[in-house]
């Protein structure tokens, strides 16, 4: 079996932003410095569309995703 991808999505110093996670609408709010996760458990398609907003991002992942706090703890599993 494949190894899921990891993601780290990362807000900077001086910034925070939302993150989207389509088809559900899941949203995580980061601040400042802050950072989460999101694990890519399988690909079901050829690839993954990120799209920036005001404000945000929208991933729209290539299949099941699970998604983990900064300590690498489980957040909601999604797209299952």
């Amino acid at each position: 079996m494949r190894k899921p991808l990891r993601i780290k999505l990362i807000a900077d110093e001086r910034a925070s932003f939302t993150v989207m996670f389509e088809p559900t609408g899941m949203t995580y709010e980061l601040g400042p410095s802050e950072h989460m996760y999101a694990e890519v458990q399988s690909v079901e398609l050829d690839e993954m569309q990120i799209v920036y907003w005001e404000g945000g991002v929208s991933v729209w992942p290539p299949g099941p995703i699970l998604t983990l706090d900064s300590a690498g703890e489980r957040l909601h599993e999604l797209n299952y």
